[in-house]
């Protein structure tokens, strides 16, 4: 198969919000095609403050509607530091890092950048999202005529949720609050409804493990309740996302039914639970009018596509491709997807619609 590949952003590329912050990464963006052809990415962008040798700093959003943000510092004898967190004597995580959304510019073809914003575009506030908003996901409902963003809102109060915002612009957001409580992300809602109904997929954890993460569908009369839940697909037993997958990016409408691109994780040693992990991609194709109806899948023995480049194995987190947006190219042939690259960079892929189908089995 034929795959263009290419970095289009790092940290490097994007300027920290302030003078005491240092950019990680810029990774896992939505995308949507603007009305003049060209692409719009809204990336996470995370970034850290300068810690000193006494005390580690946790920022958070504390502003009512404006931007602002409150430093935490907690004395380093009081705290135990973990690979992506810090627990406080109270046994309570707190992040190095905070996140926000920047719009990033594309051309026409999707493969070169043309902009990118020097400040935050959409951020947490006290009551959503204080401790950072992460991997968002942006739907064009073009019967209702405005966006639906599902993002990540990490807070201390609510966790790990997802929540809704919508817009008529991309400018001004309406922030519809929690659509899927703690420990569900991965949220994509597809650009049409079916049979009356909104439809999302989505993964949702707990604390009890009865199976691994999977994808679910989930359906909604008004974008903000949501039922009628049900599993939908499981990691496969073996292969390239045996161990936990997780919707991927908005799906596409094709004459065969719904494209959706995913990602899935395996460890590098099958039986060893404390080996590297690797994030790869996949596709899976399911009904147009029945989207719980799974048609084709790619199969276990080889993804889609996996970590290539160098921004793709080595970065704050080594070894992972996280793709977020699908676009068709103008002539409807290409498909242009946008991964997160190890947690640090956005790379761009152009991969024939067709190909992309003929690989499923």
């Amino acid at each position: 198969m034929n795959i263009e590949t290419k970095l289009l952003v790092s940290g490097r590329d994007v300027k920290p919000s302030q003078s005491i912050f240092r950019v990680r990464g810029v990774f896992n963006p939505a995308g949507v095609r603007l009305k003049n052809g060209k692409i719009l990415l809204m990336a996470r962008v995370s970034e850290t403050p300068y810690h000193d040798n006494k005390t580690f700093i946790a920022p958070r959003f504390s502003g009512e509607k404006e931007l602002k943000w409150t430093i935490e510092r907690v004395d380093r004898k009081k705290m135990k530091l973990c690979p992506d967190c810090f627990l406080t004597d109270e046994k309570f995580s707190r992040l190095p890092t905070i996140s926000h959304l920047r719009k990033i510019l594309l051309s026409s073809d999707g493969m070169n950048v043309e902009k990118i914003s020097d400040f935050p575009d959409f951020f947490g506030l006290k009551n959503d999202g204080d401790f950072g908003v992460e991997d968002p996901r942006i739907t064009y409902l073009a019967e209702e005529k405005k966006y639906a963003m599902s993002y990540v809102s990490v807070s201390m109060d609510s966790g790990v949720s997802t929540s809704l915002a919508t817009s008529k612009d991309l400018e001004h957001w309406k922030r519809e609050g929690i659509i899927f409580r703690q420990q569900n992300k991965d949220v994509v809602i597809f650009p049409e409804k079916i049979n009356g109904y909104y439809v999302a997929l989505h993964r949702p954890e707990g604390t009890m493990i009865f199976d691994k993460p999977s994808i679910w569908i989930s359906y909604s009369k008004d974008l903000i309740f949501w039922g009628k839940d049900k599993p939908m697909i499981k990691p496969s037993k073996f292969g390239w996302d045996h161990l936990r997958i997780g919707a991927g990016t908005v799906p596409i409408r094709t004459d065969e039914g719904w494209l959706e691109i995913y990602h899935g994780v395996s460890l590098t040693q099958f039986n060893d639970p404390g080996s590297h992990k690797i994030y790869s991609a996949g596709a899976f194709l399911t009904d147009l009018k029945k989207p719980d109806k799974v048609i084709a899948r790619t199969p276990n023995h080889e993804p889609l596509f996996k970590p290539k480049l160098k921004s793709e194995k080595s970065g704050f987190v080594n070894d992972v491709i996280f793709p977020t947006a699908a676009i068709s190219d103008k002539a409807n042939k290409n498909l242009l997807i946008y991964s997160g690259a190890s947690d640090s960079s956005i790379v761009a892929r152009k991969i024939k619609i067709g190909d992309i189908l003929n690989s499923l089995k």
